[in-house]
C-alpha cells in the first residue's frame, strides 16, 4: 500500500493562512503525511482537522487524535490549544473546513500528473471505477475511495496521494448549487465527466435544468485546454459546454441519429446473464468488444464514458478495454449474485427515478424468456413535492415491462405498490413490508430457480439488509 507524500508544517500554514499556536519552532521540524477529519480514522503522522458539526465538534476529539498519532491538529482560531495536544503543533485557522480545501488545492497545484473529475445524477461511482480501471494499464492511479466525494472527502483523497501517480480520478457529489464548482476549483481536472442529468436532488434544486447547471459547474473548473466528456443525447449539458471549442469535447452514447458527434458509440449490447454483458463499441471509429462484468445498458454507457476519458488522455485502446473486463466495483452497485438458483441484482446503494427505471429494465431484460423478474424496492429520497407521483409511476412502469412481483419497504415505497396494483399486478404480488428482511422472505417464497431479483432503494433505507436476508434464506 502506498503512503501519502510528506509535507512540512510551514507549507500547510501558508496554504491555509494559519498560525501555529504556542510552538512556532515546530514550523521548521514538523512534517505530516495524509489527513483525517474523524479521530477514529487517524493514523500516525497525519494532520487532523477539527471540523465543527451539527452533532459533534471535532475540537473535542483533538486529544483522541493526538493519542492515535496525529502529527498536527487544525482548529478554529480563538479556541486555544485543545486538551491532550500539548505534545504536538496546533494550527489555528479561520475555518477548518475551508482550510482543508485550501491545503488540498495547494497540493493539487504541485501535482504533475493528470486529473479526471467525475460527477452526474446516476452512475458516477461506477463510472469513476471504470475510468480508473481503463487508465490502469502501465500507470499508477489514485481514485476516490468509498463515499469520499464531498467538500471534505475530496480534499482528504488528494492529501492521501503520493504525488507520483500518473492519474487521479476524483468523484464529486453535490446537494446544492456551487458545491461542484468548489470541488472542481480544488481538483482543476484535465478531463471533466458528467455521466447524465436525472431526477436526483429535485427536492433541493427544483428542476432538471437546475440539476444540469449544477452538475455542469465541473466544466468551469477545467484546467487550461481541459476536455469535457458528456452524453451525446443530453441537450441540457450542451448548454453547459457551449463556450468550449469542439476539439475540447468528447461525447459518448448509443449509436443513433445524434451519435455522429460521439467519440465513443455503443453499437450493440447483449445481456449475458450473471456474467454481465457483451458490448460492441466504436472508439474514435475503431471497433472493440468489451465483456463487461456488469448488467444493464446504463452500465454500457458508463463504460463508454470511461473509454471516452482514456481516449482523450491517449491511453492505448485495447489494454483499456481489457482492464474494463477486470473492473471490480464497491459493494451494492450492480453486483450480480447467484443465490439458491436465483440471480440477485444487488443495486441498493442509491436510487432515483431514472436509475430505478434503468435497473428494472435491466432486471426484466436479464430474466429473459425463461425466468421471472421480482424486485425488492424502497424509498427514493430527495424528490421534493413530486415524490409520491414519481414512486407511483415506478410501480406502474414495473408492471408494464413485466415484473412479476414487488415487495416494497417504506412510506414512499408503498406508493410503488399502489402504482403496481393500479397497473394490474395482483395485490398479493405488490406488498408493503415493515422491514427489508420481511420483504426478502416474501420474495424468496414467490421466486424459484431461474428467476431474477432486483434490490434497490436510496441509501437511507439500508436495503442491503434485504440482500443479506436473501443470502441467508436462499
Amino acid at each position: 500500500m502506498t503512503k501519502p507524500a510528506k509535507r512540512t508544517l510551514a507549507f500547510a500554514c501558508k496554504a491555509m493562512g494559519g498560525t501555529v499556536v504556542g510552538a512556532p519552532a515546530a514550523l521548521a521540524t514538523t512534517r505530516f503525511a495524509g489527513a483525517a477529519s474523524d479521530s477514529r480514522e487517524v493514523k500516525p503522522g497525519r494532520i487532523f482537522f477539527a471540523l465543527p458539526g451539527e452533532r459533534v465538534d471535532g475540537f473535542d476529539f483533538c486529544g483522541a487524535a493526538a493519542q492515535e498519532g496525529a502529527a498536527v491538529v487544525v482548529v478554529a482560531a480563538g479556541r486555544g490549544r485543545p486538551a491532550g495536544c500539548s505534545g504536538i503543533p496546533v494550527i489555528a485557522v479561520a475555518d477548518p473546513r475551508k482550510a482543508l480545501g485550501d491545503l488540498a488545492a495547494a497540493v493539487r497545484k504541485q501535482y504533475r500528473g493528470r486529473v479526471v473529475g467525475v460527477t452526474g445524477s446516476n452512475g458516477k461511482t461506477t463510472t469513476k471505477e471504470l475510468i480508473a480501471a481503463a487508465l490502469t494499464p502501465g500507470s499508477q492511479v489514485l481514485r476516490t475511495q468509498g463515499n469520499l466525494n464531498t467538500d471534505v472527502g475530496l480534499p482528504l483523497t488528494v492529501l492521501e496521494a503520493t504525488g507520483k501517480e500518473d492519474f487521479w480520478v476524483l468523484e464529486m457529489a453535490m446537494r446544492a448549487p456551487g458545491e461542484i464548482a468548489y470541488l472542481a476549483g480544488i481538483a482543476e481536472p484535465h478531463v471533466a465527466v458528467v455521466t447524465n442529468v436525472a431526477g436526483a436532488h429535485l427536492g433541493r434544486l427544483g428542476s432538471l435544468d437546475a440539476v444540469a447547471h449544477a452538475k455542469g459547474e465541473i466544466f468551469g473548473g477545467l484546467a487550461a485546454d481541459g476536455i469535457a466528456v458528456l452524453p451525446v443525447d443530453e441537450p441540457r449539458l450542451e448548454l453547459e459546454v457551449a463556450k468550449l471549442p469542439e476539439p475540447r469535447k468528447r461525447r459518448f452514447g448509443f449509436a443513433g441519429p445524434a451519435s455522429a458527434r460521439a467519440s465513443v458509440r455503443i453499437m450493440d449490447f447483449i445481456p449475458a446473464g450473471a456474467a454481465g454483458s457483451l458490448v460492441r463499441m466504436s472508439v474514435g471509429y475503431e471497433p472493440v468488444v468489451v465483456r463487461l462484468p456488469l448488467a444493464g445498458e446504463h452500465n454500457a454507457r458508463n463504460a463508454a464514458a470511461a473509454l471516452a476519458v482514456s481516449h482523450a488522455l491517449g491511453v492505448p485502446l485495447l489494454p483499456a478495454c481489457a482492464a474494463l473486463q477486470r473492473a471490480a466495483l464497491p459493494p451494492h452497485r450492480s453486483h450480480v449474485l447467484s443465490l439458491g438458483g436465483r440471480t440477485v441484482l444487488d443495486d441498493c446503494y442509491n436510487a432515483n427515478p431514472t436509475s430505478m427505471s434503468a435497473a428494472l429494465r435491466t432486471l426484466v431484460g436479464s430474466a429473459g424468456r425463461f425466468g421471472r423478474a421480482f424486485a425488492i424496492l424502497g424509498d427514493m429520497l430527495e424528490l421534493g413535492e413530486e415524490a409520491a407521483a414519481l414512486h407511483h409511476a415506478i410501480g406502474e412502469e414495473a408492471v408494464k415491462i413485466g415484473v412479476a412481483g414487488l415487495a416494497v419497504v417504506g412510506s414512499l415505497g408503498a406508493k410503488i405498490a399502489e402504482g403496481a396494483t393500479a397497473a394490474g399486478l395482483p395485490a398479493d404480488r405488490a406488498m408493503v413490508f415493515e422491514d427489508p428482511e420481511a420483504a426478502a422472505q416474501a420474495v424468496s417464497t414467490w421466486s424459484a430457480p431461474g428467476d431474477w431479483i432486483l434490490v434497490k432503494a436510496s441509501r437511507g433505507v439500508r436495503l442491503e439488509r434485504a440482500v443479506e436476508a436473501l443470502r441467508k434464506k436462499l
